[in-house]
C-alpha cells in the first residue's frame, strides 16, 4: 500500500483558504483514507516535515506556493546533491491549491478547483519539473535555499510584502492593489547582472527569475518559460518612475511587456546578481526576512521533482 503524507498549512489563503482547505481535507480523507496528516505551525515547518517524510511514496501539499516551496526545499535538501539517480528516489508530489495565488499549479497543469485537484492527486499522470537553487552570500556569510516557480528581487518583493498585509484579497486583485500601494515608495537598486554572455551594471525596478510563465496571482512575467526546460527565464525591468511603471502594468499582466525598451528578457541555466545594498527578496511568495545578502547565484536543478498533474 502506498504511503501518503499530507502536509497542511492551516493559515494559507487567508479567509477564503479556510473554506477551501476544509473541502480539500474532507476529499483527501476520502481519496486517501489511510494517509497521515501533518500540520505546519510556523514558517519553515513544512520543510522540516518534508525532510522527515522523504521516504514516503506521495507527499500532498495543502497550501499555497510558499508551502510547496518549503516542501520542495525539504525534499531536495534531505537528499543531498541531486542527480538522475537521486531524483527518482524522492516522493511524488501532489498539490492542493488553497493559497492566495497558486501560480505553480497554474503553470504545471493542476486544476484550481480543490476537489478536482484531490482527484488528480491519486491519478498516474505525472510531470517532472525543474527546481532552482539559490545560493546567497555576503561578508563571508552564506545560505542556500530553493524555489519551484519564481523569485523576485526588488520591486516585486516589495509588492509581496505589501500583499501580505491584506486579510481578504486573493489572486491578481491582491497583487494589483499591492502594486499601486508599493509605487508610493518606489526604489530602484543598483545591481550587477551576469547570465551567460550577458552582463550589466545598472539600476533596476525589478529582477524576476522564473521557472513558470505566471507569478503574482497571474501576471505573465515570463511568457516563454517552461518548468521542465532546464532554463531560468529572467525578466529585468530597468529603472522607471512610478507613472511609467503604472502605465506599463497592463503589459506585464498580458505578457506583452517583453517588447518594451525598459525590459530585458534572458534565458539560461544560471544567473548571478550582486546588489550594492541588500534588497528585499521573495521566493514563491515568501519574503525572506531578515535578508542581509547582496549576492545571489541561481542554478537550475533539472527535473528534480515529479508532480501529479491533470
Amino acid at each position: 500500500m502506498a504511503r501518503v503524507v499530507c502536509i497542511v498549512n492551516p493559515v494559507a489563503g487567508k479567509a477564503k483558504g479556510a473554506e477551501l482547505r476544509a473541502k480539500a481535507l474532507e476529499e483527501l480523507m476520502r481519496v486517501f483514507p489511510d494517509s497521515t496528516f501533518l500540520y505546519t505551525s510556523r514558517p519553515g515547518h513544512a520543510a522540516e516535515l518534508a525532510r522527515g517524510a522523504h521516504d514516503v511514496d506521495l507527499l500532498v501539499a495543502v497550501g499555497g506556493d510558499g508551502t510547496v516551496r518549503e516542501i520542495v526545499s525539504g525534499l531536495v535538501s534531505a537528499n543531498g546533491p541531486l542527480d538522475h539517480s537521486t531524483t527518482g528516489s524522492l516522493p511524488l508530489l501532489a498539490i492542493i491549491p488553497v493559497g492566495s495565488c497558486n501560480d505553480l499549479p497554474r503553470n504545471v497543469g493542476i486544476p484550481s478547483d480543490v476537489i478536482q485537484a484531490c482527484r488528480v492527486a491519486r491519478e498516474d499522470t505525472v510531470r517532472q519539473i525543474d527546481v532552482i537553487r539559490v545560493e546567497m552570500s555576503d561578508h563571508g556569510n552564506t545560505e542556500q535555499t530553493y524555489f519551484a516557480n519564481a523569485a523576485g528581487f526588488g520591486f516585486d518583493a516589495q509588492v509581496t510584502t505589501e500583499a501580505q498585509k491584506s486579510k481578504y484579497l486573493r489572486g491578481m486583485p491582491l497583487y494589483l492593489v499591492a502594486i499601486v500601494r508599493t509605487l508610493s515608495h518606489l526604489e530602484c537598486p543598483l545591481v550587477r547582472i551576469r547570465a551567460g554572455d550577458f552582463s550589466a551594471d545598472q539600476r533596476v525596478l525589478m529582477v524576476a527569475a522564473a521557472n513558470g510563465q505566471y507569478y503574482g496571482g497571474g501576471l505573465k512575467v515570463a511568457p516563454d518559460a517552461r518548468p521542465d526546460d532546464g532554463l531560468i527565464d529572467v525578466c529585468i525591468g530597468w529603472e522607471m518612475g512610478w507613472w511609467s511603471t503604472l502605465k506599463k502594468l497592463p503589459r506585464f499582466v498580458a505578457g506583452t511587456h517583453v517588447t518594451l525598451e525598459e525590459v530585458k528578457m534572458l534565458q539560461g541555466p544560471e544567473l548571478d546578481l550582486e546588489f550594492l545594498e541588500p534588497v528585499q527578496v521573495e521566493l514563491d511568495g515568501d519574503v525572506l526576512s531578515p535578508q542581509p545578502f547582496r549576492r545571489f547565484h541561481l542554478t537550475v536543478l533539472p527535473k528534480a521533482i515529479t508532480i501529479r498533474v491533470d
